[in-house]
């Protein structure tokens, strides 16, 4: 999803549970993470989350935010990984208070990643979990979002002919190809929290939030 398509999408969510909940997540992430550098990624070892990281990463810099730029924790780096993909463990173990640790995991997660997540918490790291409402996780997080609890109804599912060779006996019932709501909610949710996260008053306590809407409204200049 570009980020032509994903902005439109967050403005037709305008109102919705998701677009409210994806903005009120993303504008934490923002707020708790007060030390340079210190908002990192992790995810279990075989999916890490590249994608969301990403996103992140070119959202904040297009908003000219340079303070709190993600860096992806990798289970085990290649020795000759470029820097921004070479973060190991090592960094969990440097985590504290000032920094947040964003943990992504669409699927339950093992313990060894819970075990990481718990050390981490434990050094005063302010936990956000991206996940499918594991009870384990959810626990360890200070914040969560489930996003297959959130997805409105007729968002999510992609169905499309399957084509078959010509060869191939055909039955008289037709074929689809479907593509479950929770792969592509979860999807469409990291897209919404990496927009809302450059939003101009992201990092603003919410009173200042609620003040700059009202002065909106009320057809005044931006507080």
């Amino acid at each position: 999803m570009d980020l032509t398509r994903a902005s439109l999408l967050r403005e037709m969510l305008t109102g919705t549970e998701l677009g409210t909940r994806t903005t009120e997540f993303a504008h934490s992430l923002r707020r708790f993470t007060t030390r340079n550098g210190g908002l990192m990624l992790f995810g279990p070892v075989d999916d890490e989350p590249w994608h969301l990281t990403a996103h992140l990463d070119d959202e904040l810099h297009r908003a000219g935010v340079e303070d709190i730029r993600p860096a992806l924790v990798r289970w085990a780096p290649p020795p000759d990984a470029p820097p921004h993909l070479a973060i190991g463990l090592d960094r969990l173990r440097d985590a504290g208070r000032g920094e947040s640790l964003l943990v992504v995991a669409e699927e339950d997660p093992a313990d060894t990643l819970l075990e990481r997540i718990s050390d981490v918490r434990r050094r005063g790291t302010t936990i956000f979990s991206i996940g499918n409402g594991d009870k384990e996780l959810t626990s360890l997080s200070h914040e969560t979002l489930v996003p297959e609890l959130l997805v409105p109804d007729g968002f999510g599912w992609t169905s499309r002919p399957i084509e078959l060779d010509h060869d191939e006996p055909q039955s008289g019932v037709p074929l689809t190809d479907t593509e479950p709501q929770t792969t592509e909610g979860f999807e469409m949710a990291q897209h919404l929290v990496s927009l809302a996260a450059a939003d101009q008053d992201a990092g603003q306590p919410g009173w200042r939030r609620r003040l700059r809407a009202a002065i909106e409204r009320l057809g005044g200049e931006p507080a």
